[in-house]
């Protein structure tokens, strides 16, 4: 084995130390250790790569389906308010899941609970806030976002997974219901009216027109809001579904008040069926809700 001759040189971090000669040539090792020391502060100097997260992703997302939606309310603002809004179409035209329904959700959650708080004259700050809008706009407003709210239930509620939501505000029943005109006894029959404040929020509504001899039955267009009321007149039920039918022989086709009972009754009626408008008079014995 040939034996490695060593000489005596300055090397280039400035040390002189004895180095190997190799093929006739003296060989620097600190050459080496420079390089590496050098790669390894270019290392650290570098800023790492930021990968963007599924949770960031979504969110970016999620504002983005925001921004869209509140265009639409700035459009339905510039109307008058008086522009119809399909949130549910809206939102699935542009992608939105049940992951970004329920990001969306608190905040239209609040939007509408604030305009709740305004209606019910529950809140001074509110009051205050949405004081450049018209108790009407106010309304309109309530209304819109309700509508908004509801969709992404909807959206939610179609998907496969469960969560419990946040419980909305309910409008001021008593408010609601302060015009109504409704009969509130018909002793003939010994009908009494239930308290309308009950009808607000309920999903099924029974009726009886004492003049037309009429019963009929509302169902709400959605199940997560309820019905509504205007003055005289019913909000949000389900024109396809509401129906009246010609009573017969009332005596007997009202004996049992029961939920069961009367939707029997009316499906065994011979007569005509017709949709039901809407407006409660007083004629209208509000036999009870579901």
């Amino acid at each position: 084995m040939k034996k490695v001759q060593y000489d005596i040189m300055r090397c280039a971090d400035g040390v002189t130390r004895a180095v190997p000669i190799i093929d006739g040539s003296m060989v620097d090792p600190s050459i080496k250790i420079m390089e590496e020391q050098k790669a390894e502060e270019i290392k650290k100097d570098e800023k790492p790569k930021r990968v963007i997260s599924i949770q960031d992703r979504l969110q970016g997302k999620v504002e983005d389906m925001i921004a869209a939606v509140e265009g639409q309310v700035d459009d339905f603002i510039d109307s008058g308010y008086k522009m119809k809004y399909d949130a549910y179409n809206h939102l699935l035209e542009i992608g939105c899941k049940a992951a970004h329904a329920r990001k969306m959700r608190p905040m239209y959650l609040d939007c509408y609970n604030e305009l709740v708080d305004v209606y019910n004259k529950d809140d001074e700050y509110l009051l205050e806030a949405w004081s450049h809008l018209k108790p009407k706009e106010s309304k309109l407003m309530m209304d819109l976002y309700g509508s908004i709210l509801d969709d992404i239930d909807r959206i939610i509620k179609n998907s496969t997974a469960q969560r419990k939501p946040r419980k909305k505000k309910t409008l001021s029943a008593t408010r609601l219901v302060s015009k109504l005109k409704y009969q509130e006894k018909y002793p003939d029959l010994r009908l009494v009216s239930i308290n309308p404040e009950k009808i607000i929020g309920a999903k099924e509504l029974w009726v009886y027109n004492t003049k037309s001899n009429r019963l009929g039955v509302y169902h709400a267009e959605n199940t997560v809001r309820g019905f509504s009321i205007k003055g005289c007149t019913m909000q949000h039920f389900d024109k396809t579904e509401s129906v009246e039918k010609k009573a017969g022989k009332p005596k007997d086709t009202l004996a049992v008040l029961k939920k069961g009972t009367l939707k029997k009754t009316l499906n065994n009626l011979k007569t005509s069926e017709r949709p039901l408008t809407g407006r409660i008079g007083k004629d209208t014995v509000l036999l009870g809700v579901f």
